[in-house]
């Protein structure tokens, strides 16, 4: 599989997974003194925004992370042999 294909998919799985676990934190604060029951919602506007680019930001740091931590462990495994 090329760089190019696992990049996009780590940083794909990344973002679903961080946009779900960033809807569930802003959920829980905006709930979290409340008395009625549990209502989910969506930022809107300049929260989405920032949101949106926290989450994408944080899985292109993974990809590439994920990337570098692969061809280290790769160089170390052609010097050992």
């Amino acid at each position: 599989m090329t760089t190019n294909k696992k990049m996009l998919i780590i940083t794909g799985a990344g973002l679903a997974i961080g946009l779900a676990e960033a809807l569930l934190y802003y959920n829980l604060g905006r709930n979290s003194d409340t008395k009625e029951g549990f209502q989910f919602g969506i930022p809107k506007g300049a929260e989405l925004g920032k949101t949106l680019g926290i989450v994408l930001a944080t899985s292109l740091a993974t990809a590439l992370l994920s990337n570098g931590v692969e061809s280290l462990l790769n160089k170390q495994q052609l010097q050992i042999v």
